[in-house]
C-alpha cells in the first residue's frame, strides 16, 4: 500500500506528520526538512549526493507555507527565501527505518535443523537468473550459508561463482586463493592438521564478511568440514549463561597474524560477541589459533576463561555442528561474521579454493536484487 499523509501540524517548531493506515507518526524539525530537500538544486539527481550547504541553514528556520498535495502523496513547503521543497510521502514514511539496516529474518539452527533443509541452488540457474541469485543471498542472510551445486571443478568456474555476487576481496592471501597443505602461508589452513571452530580475520580491523570454499580435489581420507551457527551459541549463552555472555560482549580479545619472512604482523581486537549501538549481536569473532597474548586483572581473567570455555564447548558440541565433506562441484558461501567453520585432519591430497567478500558488498547486492524483485512484482 502506498504511503499517504493524513495531516501535517506544527508543534515545538517541527512538523508532525500523520499517515493513513497503520503507520507511525513522524516528527521532523524544519532544519531537517530544509537540509533534506530533494530538489535537483539540493540533491544531485544522478549521484544522489547533497549539494546544499547544511551550515548555511538558519537553526530556527521555518517554512513560509506548508501543505499536503496530490491527496496526501506530497508534502510541500515554501521557505522564506522562496525555495520550494516537495517530499514524497513514501520517503517520509520510511524514515523510521534504519536506512543502513538490512532487514533479515534470521533462522538460528543446530545440526539436525540444517540437515533437514540445507539451502542450495544449482550453478546453472545461479549464474543465469537474478531470481535464483536473490534466493541464494536470502538463504545466506537467513541461515548464514548457501550451497551452489554443479559447479565445474576448475578455478575459472569457482571465480565466476564468486564474482557473480560481488568483487573478490584481496587480503594477505591474495584474492582468489587455491592451495594444498603446502605451508605456502604461515597458517594452519595450509597444512593437513585439524582446525578447530573459528572465524577468519580476527586479526583484521574489518574481518571478511563472507567466505567461499570449493574443494577442487579430495584424494584423501578425513578432512570433513563443520559449520556452526555462532548466533545460535550466543542465544544459548544469553539464556543459560547470561553473565558469561556479558563477559564475551565486553572484553576485547586480540588476534594476530605473523609472517616475518613476508614482513607481515597484523593485529586487531574486539569482543567475541560484538554488539551494535542497540545492543544487538552483529558479529561473532573467535579464533583460538590466532588469539594473541593479553593480560587482564586476575578476577576478570578468571571470568574470561570461564566464559570462553563455555563458548568453546558449545562450538565443539556435535549437536550444533553441521558436518559435510567438501567435494568438487559443491561451492559453499557462508557468513564469516556469524558462522564458525572447522576442518578435520586429513591424509592424502586435498586442493581447496576460496575467496572472501566484504560485508557491505553482499548487502548491497541483496538490496539491489530486492528492489528489482519488488518492482517486478508491483508491475
Amino acid at each position: 500500500m502506498s504511503a499517504c499523509l493524513e495531516e501535517v501540524t506544527v508543534r515545538d517548531g517541527a512538523a508532525v506528520l500523520t499517515f493513513r493506515a497503520a503507520r507511525p507518526a513522524v516528527t521532523l524539525s524544519f532544519i531537517w526538512l530544509r537540509d533534506h530537500c530533494p530538489c535537483a538544486q539540493c540533491l544531485h539527481p544522478e549521484t544522489r549526493q547533497r549539494l546544499s550547504d547544511t551550515l548555511a541553514i538558519a537553526p530556527d528556520i521555518g517554512p513560509r507555507a506548508m501543505s499536503l498535495q496530490e491527496d496526501g502523496r506530497i508534502l510541500a513547503l515554501e521557505w522564506p527565501d522562496g525555495h520550494a521543497s516537495r517530499f514524497d510521502a513514501r520517503f517520509l514514511a520510511n524514515l523510521a527505518r534504519d536506512p543502513q539496516r538490512l532487514p533479515v529474518a534470521r533462522e538460528l539452527w543446530d545440526a539436525a535443523q540444517l540437515l533437514r533443509h540445507p539451502p542450495e541452488v544449482s550453478y546453472e540457474s545461479f549464474m543465469a537468473s537474478d531470481a535464483v541469485l536473490l534466493e541464494a543471498l536470502e538463504s545466506l542472510e537467513r541461515c548464514g550459508l548457501c550451497w551452489v551445486e554443479g559447479v565445474p571443478g576448475t578455478p575459472e568456474a569457482t571465480i565466476a561463482a564468486a564474482e557473480r555476487i560481488a568483487y573478490i576481496r584481496v587480503t594477505i592471501f591474495g584474492g582468489y586463493y587455491d592451495f594444498t597443505g603446502n605451508l605456502e602461508h604461515k597458517d594452519t589452513a595450509y597444512t593437513s592438521l585439524a582446525i578447530g571452530p573459528h572465524t577468519d580475520g580476527t586479526y583484521s580491523f574489518d574481518a571478511p564478511g563472507y567466505q567461499m570454499f570449493h574443494c577442487l580435489a579430495a584424494q584423501c581420507t578425513g578432512g570433513d568440514s563443520a559449520f556452526i551457527d555462532g548466533f545460535k551459541i550466543a542465544a544459548i549463552m544469553r539464556e543459560h549463561h547470561p553473565q558469561d555472555y556479558d563477559v564475551l560482549t565486553s572484553i576485547a580479545i586480540p588476534g594476530q597474524y605473523r609472517d616475518h619472512d613476508r614482513g607481515v604482523h597484523l593485529a586487531a581486537a574486539r569482543p567475541l560477541f560484538r554488539l551494535n549501538e542497540r545492543g544487538e549481536l552483529t558479529q561473532v569473532s573467535y579464533n583460538n589459533h590466532d588469539r594473541a597474548p593479553f593480560l587482564l586483572p586476575l578476577e576478570e581473567s578468571r571470568r574470561f576463561y570461564r566464559a570462553l570455555g563455555i563458548f568453546a564447548r558449545l562450538a565443539a558440541d556435535p549437536m550444533l555442528q553441521y558436518r559435510r565433506r567438501l567435494l568438487p562441484g559443491s561451492v559453499v558461501f557462508f557468513d564469516n561474521w556469524r558462522l564458525l567453520h572447522a576442518r578435520d585432519a586429513y591424509s592424502g591430497y586435498r586442493r581447496l579454493a576460496g575467496a572472501y567478500h566484504n560485508k557491505e558488498d553482499i548487502e548491497s547486492r541483496l538490496r539491489v536484487l530486492r528492489r528489482g524483485a519488488n518492482a517486478a512484482n508491483a508491475a
